[in-house]
């Protein structure tokens, strides 16, 4: 029993470490954004707010808080006439959230299906770093490439009765399986030269 334990607890600690500070900083940049390419994002917000829900599991705590303080950073809480509000969401208590844009964090299926139905309730955009998560039905993530891409489930945006504005559309890869499977047997090498590379551009963006 202690031995797996053990086993459980090194697997927990070594997925945790997976998550790389750089690209959440990109993600920090791209989500208030993505929720204002929805044509009809405003008559879904409450008191002017873009509320953003970061999901994670107890292990990724330092993850969402990390992801929390770039957002703030980066707006100071703002854009354009519109506050910006995240809330920090443990998986356990999705069910009874609210917020215009969900993003999950590494976590098992069952707890990305609860997010998209929470979020499919709300009309409410879903965004994963992770892109297999797309298929499972979370709606957006990042194509690490040549070109740094959001990558869109157009599937699960239409489920949802969202719109995309002409222009986010016109800069995204739109998923497959292929593209996806195509994108994750990317070498080691490569995704560690690309994820530099996004955090040099950062604030390009």
């Amino acid at each position: 029993m202690r031995f797996l334990f053990s086993i459980l607890f090194f697997v927990q600690c070594s997925f945790a470490l997976s998550i790389n500070e750089s690209l959440l900083k990109i993600h920090a940049v791209l989500l208030p954004k993505i929720v204002l390419m929805d044509y009809n994002f405003e008559n879904k917000l409450r008191d002017n707010t873009i509320t953003i829900a970061i999901l994670y599991d107890a292990n990724e705590y330092k993850s969402a808080v990390l992801l929390k303080e770039e957002l703030q950073n980066r707006y100071q809480n703002r854009i354009k006439n519109y506050t910006i509000k995240t809330v920090l969401l443990p998986y356990s208590k999705v069910k009874y959230s609210s917020a215009n844009l969900y993003y999950l964090l590494p976590s098992k299926k069952s707890n990305v299906k609860k997010v998209i139905q929470r979020a499919r309730e709300q009309d409410a955009l879903t965004f994963s770093y992770i892109a297999s998560d797309l298929k499972r039905g979370v709606m957006l993530s990042l194509k690490i490439g040549a070109k740094i891409k959001p990558i869109i489930n157009l599937k699960a945006v239409r489920s949802n009765n969202i719109t995309f504005r002409p222009v986010l559309l016109k800069i995204s890869h739109i998923y497959t399986t292929k593209s996806l499977n195509n994108e994750s047997s990317k070498s080691i090498y490569n995704q560690r030269r690309d994820i530099f590379f996004i955090a040099s551009a950062g604030k390009q963006i």
